[in-house]
C-alpha cells in the first residue's frame, strides 16, 4: 500500500510538472541577437508560469515520493571491502578534497566569460529579473534552463560576476572528487576510490572545466553516484539501490547531453551481469538462475520506470519544441571530412589539440604520466573483457569518443570528453589494484609523479589561458561591467574597435544581461 501511495504521489508530481514545462511557448534561443543596423531591443515574455518555488517543490516532492515508496526494506549493507584504517582514509580523502578545492578556486575569476558561459549567464540573469522560464524548459541554444536556473541562485546570493557565475561549477567539479572515491570504493577497493579522488582532484582538465560556468561538469557528478551505486545494488540485490540508479541517472538528463550514455552503459553492465550469472549456473546451482533473473529483470524494469519519471520534464520539451536527440539547437551530424574527424576524435586522449575557444591551451587532454597509467588500466580491463567493471569502462571510452568527437563537426573539444570521467578515474586506478604493486612503497612514488606533473599544469594553465583570450572578449567584457552600472532601462550604446568582431557583436547583448539586466543595446564602429 506504501509503494503504490508513493508511486501514485511520483507519477502526479512528474506529470504536474512536465505540464508546467512544456505548456507555455518555448522562448527563442536567440533573443541575444543584433540585428543589421546592430540594434538590440530585448525581448521580455512575461508568461504566467507558476513559481520557480511550486517547481521545485514538485521536483523535490517526485524524489521524496520515490524514495519513501522503496525505502521500507531493512535489509543492512554488508561490504566486502575490510574497514582496516577508516579514520586514516577519511583524513587522506579530506586533505584531497581540500586539495582540489583550492586548486579550481585558483583564478577562478580571472578570465572573462567564454562563449556559452555568457549565454547561460544571461539565462540566469533573466531568471533573477524576473523574466520566468521554467526550470526543466529549453534555455540558452534550446539547452536546458536547469543550469543557468542553479545559476541564479548564485548570483542572489553573491552577485552577478565572474564568482558568482562559476560557482555551481566549482561545486559540482569538488563534489565529484568523493563521488569518484565512492565509485573506486563500490568497484575494487578503498585504495581505488581514494587513487581515482587523487586522480580526479589533479586531473588537469577536470580542474581547468571546474572553472568555467559549463554544464558538461555537472552530469559526470551525477555518473560517478549512479555507477557506484549500481556496483552496490548489483551486490546486494536491493530494489531501494536500483530505484536510486534511476534516479541519479534521470537527473544527470537534467545537464549535458553526454549524460544520454549513461543509461546505456548501466543496461550493458546488467546485461554482463546476467550472461556470467547465466554461464555459471550452467557450471552449477541451476535451479538458483531464473530466480536471479527474475529478481533482475525486475529490478531493471523498476529502475527504468524511475528513469522515465525524473527525465520526463526533460525529455518532454525536447518533443514539443521539436528539438534533436541532443537537446539543444545543433543536431549531432556527421562532418565532410568525416575519416580526419574520426581520427582526431580517437587521438584526443593521446594529445591532438583541442580546437574550442574553451581549452585555450596547449596542455594535452592526459598529461603523460596520467595518460601511461590509463594505458596500463586499458590493459587490464582487455584482459578481463568478461568482467563487466571492465567492459563498461572500454564501452564508456568508445561512446564517449564517438558521441565526443566523431559524429560531430569540429573534433576534438575536451570539453564533451568529460562524458568519459567515470572510466578515466576507474582506469587510473586500476594499474594499483594489481598484486605487483597493490603492496609496493614505490607504487606510492609514482602515483605522486603522477598528481606533481597534474597540478605543475594546473598551475600554469592559466597563465597561457590568460594570453590566449581573444581582444574582442576583453573588450566584451569590460564593455558588459561598465553597462551594468547604466540606471535601469537605460540603452546601452558602444562605439568598438576592430578586435570587435562578429560573434562579439551576436553575444554583447547577452554579456550586457549577465552583469546586469536586459537592455537595448547599440553598437557602432569607432
Amino acid at each position: 500500500m506504501r509503494r503504490a501511495l508513493g508511486l501514485y504521489l511520483a507519477v502526479v508530481c512528474s506529470i504536474a510538472l512536465t505540464i508546467i514545462t512544456i505548456v507555455p511557448p518555448t522562448a527563442s534561443g536567440d533573443w541575444a541577437r543584433l540585428d543589421q543596423f546592430g540594434k538590440y531591443i530585448p525581448k521580455f515574455i512575461d508568461y504566467n508560469w507558476p513559481s520557480y518555488g511550486l517547481q521545485f517543490s514538485l521536483w523535490l516532492g517526485l524524489m521524496l515520493a520515490l524514495w519513501w515508496a522503496f525505502a521500507s526494506s531493512t535489509q543492512s549493507y554488508i561490504p566486502n571491502i575490510p574497514n582496516y584504517w577508516t579514520l586514516r582514509y577519511i583524513a587522506v580523502l579530506i586533505l584531497i578534497i581540500l586539495l582540489g578545492f583550492g586548486l579550481r578556486l585558483y583564478t577562478l575569476d580571472h578570465l572573462p566569460l567564454l562563449v556559452d558561459e555568457i549565454g547561460f549567464a544571461a539565462r540566469a540573469s533573466d531568471m533573477l529579473q524576473g523574466q520566468r522560464i521554467p526550470i526543466f524548459a529549453p534555455g540558452h541554444n534550446g539547452n536546458p534552463a536547469t543550469f543557468s536556473w542553479l545559476m541564479s541562485g548564485s548570483m542572489a546570493l553573491f552577485g552577478q560576476n565572474r564568482f558568482a557565475i562559476r560557482l555551481v561549477a566549482l561545486a559540482f567539479g569538488t563534489l565529484s572528487i568523493p563521488a569518484a572515491y565512492v565509485l573506486g570504493r563500490s568497484w575494487w577497493s578503498r585504495q581505488a576510490g581514494l587513487i581515482a579522488a587523487a586522480f580526479l582532484a589533479m586531473f588537469p582538465a577536470h580542474v581547468f572545466f571546474s572553472r568555467l560556468a559549463l554544464y558538461n561538469i555537472i552530469d559526470p557528478f551525477f555518473a560517478l553516484l549512479a555507477l557506484a551505486v549500481l556496483g552496490r545494488a548489483l551486490r546486494r540485490r536491493r530494489l531501494a539501490d536500483f530505484v536510486l540508479v534511476g534516479m541519479l541517472a534521470g537527473i544527470a538528463q537534467y545537464f549535458y547531453h553526454g549524460s544520454r550514455l549513461l543509461p546505456v552503459v548501466i543496461l550493458i553492465y546488467a546485461l554482463i551481469v546476467l550472461l556470467n550469472a547465466r554461464v555459471q549456473s550452467c557450471k552449477g546451482a541451476k535451479d538458483k538462475f531464473p530466480q536471479f533473473r527474475g529478481s533482475m529483470f525486475m529490478s531493471l524494469v523498476t529502475m527504468l520506470f524511475v528513469f522515465f519519471l525524473v527525465s520526463l520534464p526533460r525529455y518532454a520539451p525536447m518533443l514539443t519544441s521539436g528539438l534533436p536527440l541532443t537537446g539543444n539547437l545543433n543536431a549531432m551530424r556527421l562532418p565532410a571530412d568525416l575519416g580526419a574527424n574520426a581520427v582526431r576524435s580517437v587521438l584526443a586522449w593521446v594529445g591532438q589539440p583541442d580546437i574550442s575557444p574553451f581549452w585555450l591551451s596547449s596542455a594535452p587532454l592526459l598529461p603523460l604520466f596520467a595518460l601511461t597509467a590509463c594505458a596500463v588500466g586499458l590493459v587490464i580491463c582487455i584482459r578481463h573483457l568478461f568482467d563487466a567493471r571492465h567492459a563498461v569502462i572500454i564501452m564508456t571510452l568508445i561512446l564517449t569518443t564517438i558521441f565526443g568527437g566523431v559524429i560531430w563537426t569540429a573534433s576534438p573539444l575536451y570539453v564533451r570528453y568529460l562524458s568519459a570521467l567515470p572510466a578515466l578515474v576507474l582506469l587510473a586506478a586500476l594499474p594499483f589494484e594489481t598484486k605487483w604493486m597493490k603492496t609496493k612503497r614505490w607504487t606510492w612514488i609514482i602515483l605522486f609523479i603522477i598528481m606533481s606533473q597534474g597540478i605543475i599544469i594546473i598551475l600554469q594553465q592559466p597563465a597561457e589561458a590568460y594570453g590566449r583570450v581573444p581582444a574582442g572578449l576583453w573588450e566584451q567584457d569590460s564593455l558588459a561591467r561598465a553597462a551594468a552600472q547604466l540606471p535601469d532601462g537605460l540603452p546601452a550604446q558602444f562605439k568598438v574597435s576592430d578586435y570587435f568582431g562578429e560573434v562579439d557583436r551576436i553575444t554583447i547583448a547577452d554579456y550586457v544581461a549577465a552583469y546586469g539586466q536586459r537592455r537595448a543595446v547599440r553598437v557602432t564602429t569607432k
